[in-house]
C-alpha cells in the first residue's frame, strides 16, 4: 500500500459519515470503523513485512498486522508516534517507533539511532514474530478502552504438566521480595529480581551491596529497585535496565556480562542456558484481561513455547506468558 492510502481503496481519502460508519466492504473499514471511532479521515502507511499504521488526523491511530488482521496497539486519542515522520517506518512494538534517516534508523521517541541495516534485520525478525505469535481478537469489544493492547489472555498459572523446564534454583526468583510496583517501575523491580537471583547463586561475589541485603534476598527497605534506578525515569525498557544492572556489577567488582536487543531475539535461549531474561512490551497487567507496558522476569519454559515468568508483583510467581507484544528484553549473567 502507498503511502498515504485511503483505507478504503479508493483514489481519495474517504471521510467517516455521521454514523461514525465505514462501508463495510473491505476488512480494514470495518475494523478502523470499530475501533477508531473518529469521524476524520483514516489513511494506512505501510511499515515493515505486512504492518501498517492507521492514522485518523492528529487524533487516533492504530498499528495492524495485514498478514493475520490483528491490531497491535491503537488508540482513539493519542497522536500517531509516526505522525510528521515520513520515508522508511518500522514498529518493533510498544515505545519503539522508528524512521529511517541517511542510513541510520532513528527511535522516533528517544532518538537513540542504529544502523539501518541491523535494524531491518530486527524489525524483520520482529514483524515475522508478531505473524506467529500476537493474539487475534475474539472479539474486538472486549478490547476496551483505548490504548490497552491486544489479545484475550489473562494471567494464568503454570501447571505442573505444561512446565518443560526452569532455571537452575529459580526458587531464588520465586522467593524473591517483590518491592511495591504502584509507581510503574516494572522495569527496575525485574531488575532487582534478576539480581538477587544471581547474588543468591554465588553469594560469595557479593553482587547485592549490603545494606539491600537481608541473608541472601532483598531487604524491604531501603528499595533496591529505585537505588537501581538512579536517576531514570519510572519508564523504562531493556537498554537502561541492562546498563545498570552492569552498573551494579561493576560497583560491587563483579565480574558479569550484559545485554539488550530490541524484540524477543534471544529471549528463550538465556530461559535454556539457565539464566534468567526481563522482557518488555504490552503485556497482560491483570486477571482481568486488561492489557499495558510492563516488565516481567522470565525464567522457564512450557511445553507450549511460552515464557513462564516471575510478573512483578507480589504472590504472582510461575505465570505464563501467553500472548502479547515483546518490544526489548534485557540479558544478565555473572562471569
Amino acid at each position: 500500500m502507498l503511502a498515504g492510502a485511503s483505507i478504503l481503496g479508493g483514489a481519495a481519502p474517504a471521510a467517516y459519515g455521521d454514523e461514525l460508519s465505514l462501508p463495510t466492504k473491505t476488512w480494514r473499514g470495518s475494523m478502523a470503523a470499530e475501533l477508531l471511532q473518529t469521524r476524520a479521515e483514516v489513511t494506512a502507511r505501510p511499515l515493515q513485512e505486512g504492518l501498517e499504521v492507521w492514522e485518523a488526523g492528529a487524533s487516533g491511530y492504530m498499528v495492524i498486522d495485514t498478514t493475520t488482521r490483528t491490531p497491535l496497539e491503537y488508540s482513539t486519542t493519542a497522536v500517531s508516534p509516526f505522525h510528521s515522520s515520513s520515508g522508511e517506518l518500522s514498529y518493533l512494538g510498544p515505545g519503539l517507533y522508528f524512521a529511517n534517516r541517511a542510513g541510520r534508523s532513528v527511535n522516533l521517541f528517544t532518538g537513540r539511532s542504529f544502523k539501518s541495516s541491523a535494524h531491518r534485520v530486527f524489525a524483520r525478525e520482529t514483524a515475522e514474530m508478531f505473524h506467529e505469535k500476537a493474539s487475534p481478537l475474539r472479539h474486538t469489544t472486549e478490547l476496551g478502552k483505548a490504548g490497552t493492547g491486544v489479545g484475550t489472555h489473562a494471567l494464568d498459572p503454570v501447571k505442573s504438566s505444561d512446565v518443560l523446564s526452569r532455571i537452575t534454583s529459580y526458587s531464588y526468583i520465586t522467593g524473591c521480595y517483590v518491592y511495591p510496583n504502584t509507581t510503574g517501575i516494572c522495569g527496575w523491580v525485574a531488575g532487582s529480581i534478576v539480581t538477587r537471583y544471581w547474588h543468591a547463586r554465588s553469594s560469595a561475589r557479593k553482587l547485592l551491596p549490603s545494606k539491600f541485603r537481608n541473608g541472601t534476598n532483598l531487604t524491604s527497605s531501603p528499595n533496591f529497585a529505585t537505588y537501581l534506578q538512579g536517576s531514570n525515569s519510572n519508564d523504562s525498557w531493556a537498554q537502561p535496565v541492562a546498563d545498570r544492572l552492569g552498573w551494579n556489577a561493576k560497583n560491587q567488582n563483579v565480574a558479569a556480562s550484559w545485554s539488550w536487543v530490541l524484540g524477543n531475539i534471544g529471549m528463550f535461549s538465556e530461559v535454556e542456558k539457565n539464566r534468567p531474561v526481563i522482557v518488555f512490551g504490552s503485556l497482560p497487567i491483570n486477571t482481568n484481561g486488561s492489557w499495558g507496558a510492563h516488565a516481567v522476569v522470565g525464567y522457564g519454559e512450557t511445553r507450549g513455547g511460552w515464557l513462564i515468568t516471575h510478573y512483578g508483583w507480589k504472590g504472582y510467581t510461575d505465570i505464563v506468558l501467553n500472548g502479547g507484544l515483546i518490544g526489548s528484553n534485557a540479558k544478565f549473567q555473572l562471569n
